[in-house]
Parts: C-alpha cells; structure tokens; sequence
C-alpha cells in the first residue's frame, strides 16, 4: 500500500506526509526521557545496526503478511529491551512496547506468539490490514492500548484499537479509503504528539512508572477524583523522587533503592493511610 496522498479528515483535512524518520526520532527521545526517570534503564534501549535489524525479513515475517513499507520501518526502529518482566516496561496504562528484533520475531518467527501480540486475534472479520502494525500491546485487551501505526501516512500516525467501545471514532472515512479501518477504532493522533504528551506527564511526576507490590507494572498517576488508595501513593512516590534532585540535580541510583525501600515497606493495604 502506497502512502496515502488525501487529506485526513482527523486532522482538519491536513494532508499528512510520508516521514519514517520522524517515527524514529519520537520512539528514541522518548525512551531516552523516561530513561532518566528510575524506571526504564538507558541499556536496556536497542539502537538498530547500520543494515538494520537482521530477523526483520520478508522471508521470516512472510507468515504475519505485512507489507514491504511495514518491514522497512521496523527494520529500523529502536526498541526497548525486556529485562526479565512479564510484558515489558509499561510505557502509558497498560500499556506495553513490542519488541520486534527480539522474541517471537527472532529467526525462525514463533508465528502463533507473534499472532498473540495483535489486537485482532479474536476479529476475523476485522484483520488488521497488512499496511498497517502495532507499536504497542495492552496488558489485558480492556486496560490498556493497542496503537496501531498506519504506514499509509507515516508521518506518522497511531490509531488506537478501541473495540472494548471505551472510545469512539473522531471522524469517518470513505469505504474506498485505505484508512477506513480506522472507522471502528477509536481516535487517531500524531505519534510525536502523543509521546510528548506522555513524556510531560512523567517528566512532572503526575505520572510515574514503577512495579507494584506485587511486580506488576503499573502507572501511578495523581489525577484521579476522587482521591483513591492510588492518588496517595503516587504522592508517596512523587516527595521520594523529588527529594533525591529531580529533576535539576537527579541521584537517580539513590532513588532507585529507596523506591525498592518503600516496595518493601508498603507490600500491606497499610500504605493507603500513611504520608
């Protein structure tokens, strides 16, 4: 599928231009930022060599049938290294980067796990189109996000895959337009845009990653209402963070294990009504 040369009516008929190198830039500065934070570890970001990632071929991938331009980009993507946690880094609620230079995309491709990370396993009717591939994966299919990127117009955008009907269409697009499958997702929005929206809100500490109690990870944020069990602790995690140096003069190590202290020290329903 060639890129797309209409206007896009989710974006006030704006005619959205073919720009991978834009998707690689928003993917590296974003992991690079929340690699300052005490989450995500610098090593564990992967840089594609120069010939770029050599698993990612038209003959290993023959069996997920996407298209040449969807090889091409994640054959030159950086990703995020699963250091030994059950999905990943969570990078937003829920949800979760694909790897696709490691497992099961390595030589030979485990085809039924690469199906698994795919929305659509369950939709028959509505496969994902060979054009288009997701960035990211939901923990559960109802929390959580899948983002698809559509390499019609990669400038690039994502769409979100909303049919647990917790979102609904912006804008319709014709039947004949390549990208009507977006007709029963939910909204579509520049990547850029996106992670930068994201990275404001870790970077201000309203959200902040980290492994739960029970080694989940989780994203405490401080902008539920009303205040729960979660809004506490995330203020917790905020004067502990704030009083190792963020974000001028940052001991990011020192955060770390004091971080892994109050993991240890609040594992009970205790911590909701301590400060």
């Amino acid at each position: 599928m060639t890129p797309s040369n209409s206007p896009d009516p989710r974006f006030n008929g704006k005619l959205l231009t073919y720009d991978p190198e834009a998707i690689k830039v928003a993917l590296s500065s974003y992991y690079q930022s929340l690699s300052k934070l005490p989450y995500i570890e610098a090593s564990d970001i992967s840089y594609p060599p120069k010939d770029g990632w050599p698993n990612i071929t038209s003959l290993n991938f023959e069996s997920l049938g996407k298209s040449e331009s969807v090889l091409e980009l994640l054959k030159y993507l950086p990703y995020l290294r699963n250091p030994g946690k059950e999905k990943g880094y969570a990078i937003s609620f829920g949800t979760f980067a694909i790897d696709y230079s490691a497992a099961p995309f390595t030589d030979p491709l485990d085809i039924s796990k690469a199906e698994s990370l795919s929305p659509d396993l369950y939709w028959e009717e509505e496969k994902i189109k060979s054009w288009v591939v997701p960035l990211t994966v939901s923990e559960d299919n109802v929390w959580g996000s899948w983002w698809l990127l559509d390499t019609t117009d990669v400038t690039g955008t994502v769409t979100e895959w909303a049919h647990n009907d917790t979102t609904s269409p912006d804008s319709d697009y014709a039947s004949s337009d390549p990208r009507a499958w977006r007709n029963t997702c939910g909204e579509t929005r520049l990547l850029e845009e996106l992670l930068m929206e994201w990275r404001e809100k870790f970077e201000s500490l309203h959200w902040i990653a980290f492994s739960d109690p029970t080694g989940r990870e989780k994203i405490w944020n401080d902008e539920d209402f009303p205040r729960d069990r979660d809004t506490v602790q995330c203020e917790q995690l905020q004067r502990i963070i704030r009083a190792h140096g963020w974000p001028d003069d940052f001991r990011r190590r020192e955060c770390k294990e004091a971080l892994q202290k109050w993991d240890e020290e609040y594992q009970d329903d205790s911590c909701y009504t301590k400060s």
